[in-house]
């Protein structure tokens, strides 16, 4: 009742010195028609006003901390020796040489969180625990102004210890985390089931259960396992040298991977931080041009696109050939992997802003330019369609094949192959999409990951890009069913009937306002989920994305259709579950580095 009380813009200074600030948008489309009829002096009273303006500050301040370029990572080059190769880490895979930490003068990665079955501590009883912020996803630390400012304190309820904003936001020296300043923890397993136990140490730590849909699905969770006997004696390997390098630990020790726990490490790149940052500058001003009719923003667009793409001392060649390599001694520390594509997913921005600024008439997108980026985005498209690391992501049943699509198309849209892009859109749907979703609106390719919460919501953003891309040519894709008779919508419907536990809810802010608009909201209950969870809704840049009138191929603006076909009672048919038809011929598919999930684990999340 209070926040009713106040005006739209107090409120929003209320929120901003409470939460964690969120720069990046999702991946995202913007139907290009719809911003150029936005930019009519009779839209100015439209209740999109505070999105615009949002959209509109956020390009100025998004632009001035550019242009981005890969070629600048702090001297780490990928295996190519070609500084223009896009190069990025496994980020959930860590050093496992058990090193001690005694040693006077180590400077390398040493002794990280310890396997199943392995002493975690070291000889002089510290402990390491793995970093958790995730630079791979959209969400944007606070500025160094705004931390000094606010002084912000998370609770990292996960492994009962606190670390401040400032810890957060710096990139995180190649030495790792310092143990002394981490609380105790002994071991963390990963599971076989999708049930994570972490187990206390002899200190005081107690244990504690997550436990994700996965294991709930059936109406009872998992027990707990427990807890690792108390070690009687600690052990490690003596430091091979004093001053062993960082990038000798990347190809000496090998390396395990502990799903959903970043490594520290990844930020020593640039490349993940730069392709965000930069995709999510050039479609803010892309739209703040169109708006506007300032040149300023049309000419950061240019300037954004030709330093990280075209420019030779600063390019980014079209492949991702050394994308999220898992390093360790051998062959897998010298190539990139299937993951890597989706540090990527941004070029859907980027190709968004280009056909803004295009259809604004906009004198600094030139011609030279035109043709250079098409070129380019034709070699990255004929590079994701025959190279195996692309073929392998094309064939993921889960969020990689989804981005991988959606790549594919808006390139193709790009260069002018509608048709292309059409077919790569209805094969997706007719394709990978029919085991995405089960009847109830579950992901379980999805769900059955260590942050299930986060993973429902990031298939999700590519399934709606998808849908909006094809919405741009013309299609009506949100009508499109998975076999179990599931929408979008359903997905979305399933989401917001979860408890996030300590995930971000705000994650799937932006699909209720996408499903919105495309199912419509005859009882308001998209609304008023908004209304309550993020007050200031309207104010936010997906808001404008998100009107019924930027989505005119959909169910909303063509009236068609209902979630499910329904028997004349009323109720949902039963439809028998089949195993994804991406188990024929095998029995577990990966679908993350060292993530294997099989039929039978998956099933429960249809049922």
């Amino acid at each position: 009742m209070f926040l009713q009380n106040l005006p739209l813009r107090v409120i929003t200074v209320l929120f901003s010195l409470q939460v964690v600030f969120v720069l990046g948008d999702p991946n995202d489309w913007v139907n290009v028609d719809y911003v150029i009829s936005q930019a009519a002096k009779e839209q100015s009273r439209s209740d999109t006003v505070d999105a615009r303006a949002t959209i509109v500050r956020n390009a100025g301040s998004s632009a001035g901390k550019g242009p981005w370029t890969i070629t600048n990572s702090k001297g780490d080059v990928p295996p190519s020796k070609d500084p223009h190769d896009y190069l990025s880490w496994a980020p959930y895979h860590w050093p496992d040489c058990n090193w001690c930490t005694q040693t006077a003068g180590r400077t390398h990665l040493a002794h990280t969180v310890a396997g199943p079955g392995q002493n975690n501590s070291d000889s002089n009883g510290t402990i390491s625990a793995p970093f958790l912020e995730d630079p791979y996803s959209n969400e944007s630390v606070l500025s160094r102004r705004t931390r000094r400012q606010i002084k912000h304190r998370r609770s990292r309820i996960l492994f009962n210890i606190d670390l401040d904003l400032e810890e957060l936001a710096d990139p995180v020296p190649p030495v790792g985390p310092d143990p002394s300043e981490i609380s105790a923890l002994s071991s963390v397993e990963l599971p076989t089931s999708s049930t994570l136990t972490l187990k206390p140490t002899s200190i005081s730590t107690p244990t504690a259960t997550i436990t994700s849909a996965a294991s709930t699905s059936s109406g009872r969770a998992y027990a707990p396992a427990k807890a690792a006997a108390k070690p009687t004696k600690t052990s490690c390997t003596p430091t091979p040298t004093k001053a062993l390098a960082p990038s000798a630990t990347w190809t000496t020790c090998p390396y395990v991977g502990r799903d959903g726990q970043v490594n520290p490490d990844v930020r020593d790149l640039n490349g993940p931080d730069a392709i965000n940052d930069a995709s999510q500058a050039v479609i803010y001003n892309a739209i703040a041009y169109a708006l506007e009719g300032t040149s300023t923003y049309s000419k950061n667009v240019a300037n954004l696109i030709n330093t990280f793409f075209l420019a030779p001392d600063t390019k980014m060649n079209p492949n991702m050939n050394f994308g999220q390599i898992v390093r360790g001694p051998g062959p897998d520390g010298v190539s990139g992997t299937f993951t890597g594509i989706l540090d990527l997913r941004g070029i859907v921005k980027i190709i968004n802003g280009i056909a803004i600024i295009k259809a604004a008439g906009s004198p600094d997108w030139t011609q030279v330019f035109e043709q250079q980026m098409k070129a380019w985005l034709t070699d990255y498209v004929n590079w994701l369609k025959t190279s195996s690391i692309g073929q392998i992501t094309a064939s993921r049943p889960n969020n990689h094949g989804t981005f991988y699509t959606s790549q594919v198309a808006a390139a193709k849209m790009s260069s002018g192959d509608q048709q292309g892009a059409a077919l790569d859109l209805q094969a997706f749907f007719a394709g990978p999409f029919l085991d995405q979703v089960a009847q109830s609106g579950e992901q379980p390719f999805e769900a059955i990951r260590t942050r299930p919460y986060h993973y429902r919501n990031f298939n999700l953003e590519a399934l709606i890009t998808n849908a909006k891309l094809g919405d741009q040519i013309g299609l009506n894709l949100w009508i499109r069913k998975s076999k179990y008779g599931a929408t979008i919508q359903t997905a979305l419907d399933f989401v917001l009937t979860l408890n996030p536990g300590n995930e971000d809810r705000s994650l799937v802010f932006p699909h209720v306002a996408s499903v919105s608009a495309a199912y419509g909201d005859p009882t308001g209950k998209y609304a008023a989920f908004l209304r309550k969870n993020d007050p200031t809704y309207q104010s936010k840049p997906y808001y404008f994305y998100d009107q019924p009138v930027a989505i005119p191929n959909s169910p909303a603006a063509t009236k068609q259709g209902k979630r499910f076909s329904r028997k004349r009672d009323g109720t949902i048919p039963d439809i028998p579950f089949e195993c994804p038809a991406v188990f024929q011929g095998v029995v577990k598919v990966e679908i993350a580095n060292g993530v294997f999930v099989t039929c039978d684990e998956l099933r429960p999340l249809y049922n």
